[in-house]
């Protein structure tokens, strides 16, 4: 792209998925010797933002493929406030900490990493920036193979890292004979497929937007639900419309909406609900009727993989998802949202807000 943009990272992420895809040793190998030769029982996921929401992602991954107990946690709780392994259940070597900072120069981040490498856990880094500073914290660098976004926005970013924890969990499983081979193949081939297919399915979101912009563009209030393993899709897409354009939005478990929060619903509040394949499916109708019987807002929409829809403001994906993927899918409608409606009101999300300067990274002549 000539200029970087926000938009221009997100519609080539279908690119960058496939060719993390296909050159996945990379980052997949070091990761399978690292459990092949240790013991791993228990992982800590570390990140900030949008690599905390990744992190979640990772937990529910490695807990579902993998014989391990996984933890997510803020880096400045972990350094501050966690006690790791309080009751002494593992060994040192059964414990891996991994840090996810896509810049690598994350304060916090880095920070944490440091106290778990001097307390003798083994560590591992996932970054772009092979020579930032994490990279000096830990025992293992694994590369993120988004490439570098020269914008202060992270999309292609977390899509990318996103992927690279599924693939851990799922090879590193295979490798250990905790999935059975057919199994893993399945679920590589499912993934290629949805990967081969992500372009159309960006597509699919920019005509849903398309249809509903003028009415997004009015927001001025927000909720996002979701469950299983969308609500880290949630806290992501409050994150990157916040951050963008600048609305209130909260992220709620599906349940936890009808607990409190729907107190202050009006008609000024809208609702996106993401419904994924899971357990809880069923309740997203019931969901709609309370909405609709109640008269609470006009302002609703409802984001599918498994149904065709009639509402315009519905969208209904067309494209393959595999099923564990489905994060992957389900956070373009927030990042696209973001930036198309940056774009209509000349918001220029390439910068920083003027006269705001960012603290939480180090720039690189404060590195040596």
């Amino acid at each position: 792209m000539e200029k970087p943009t926000m938009a221009g990272y997100i519609l080539d992420q279908g690119r960058a998925l496939r060719q993390s895809f296909a050159e996945r040793a990379c980052f997949v190998d070091p990761m399978i010797e690292l459990f092949q030769n240790q013991d791993i029982r228990k992982v800590y996921f570390l990140g900030s933002g949008t690599s905390y929401h990744a992190a979640l992602s990772f937990k529910n991954w490695f807990e579902k493929y993998l014989k391990v107990e996984a933890e997510v946690v803020i880096p400045t709780v972990f350094t501050n406030y966690t006690q790791i392994n309080n009751n002494a259940i593992y060994q040192p070597h059964q414990i891996l900490v991994v840090g996810i900072s896509q810049s690598g120069t994350s304060v916090s981040t880095v920070e944490a990493m440091r106290k778990a490498k001097n307390a003798g856990y083994f560590t591992v880094a996932l970054t772009e920036a092979l020579s930032s500073l994490i990279t000096r914290e830990v025992d293992i660098v694994v590369p993120l193979t988004c490439g570098k976004e020269e914008i202060p926005i992270e999309t292609r970013g977390y899509i990318i890292t996103l992927l690279t924890g599924y693939l851990w969990a799922v090879e590193i499983a295979s490798a250990l004979g905790q999935l059975e081979k057919a199994q893993s193949e399945q679920k590589l081939r499912e993934a290629e497929t949805m990967l081969d297919h992500f372009d159309a399915l960006i597509e699919e979101v920019q005509q849903w937007i398309d249809r509903n912009q003028p009415e997004l563009l009015d927001m001025k209030k927000g909720h996002i639900a979701a469950y299983g393993t969308n609500y880290p899709t949630a806290l992501e897409g409050v994150l990157k419309m916040y951050e963008t354009f600048h609305k209130p939005l909260s992220a709620y478990e599906l349940e936890e909406l009808i607990h409190g929060p729907q107190m202050a619903f009006d008609d000024q509040t809208y609702l996106y609900f993401i419904a994924s394949n899971e357990v809880e499916r069923s309740r997203i109708p019931l969901f709609l009727d309370w909405i609709r019987e109640n008269e609470v807002t006009e302002h609703v929409f409802v984001f599918y993989a498994d149904q065709q829809v009639t509402n315009p403001k519905d969208l209904h994906f067309r494209s393959p998802i595999a099923p564990d993927l489905s994060p992957l899918a389900f956070v373009v409608p927030f990042q696209l949202m973001a930036a198309r409606n940056c774009e209509a009101i000349g918001y220029d999300t390439s910068v920083y807000p003027p006269k705001r300067r960012a603290f939480a990274h180090k720039k690189p002549e404060e590195q040596a």
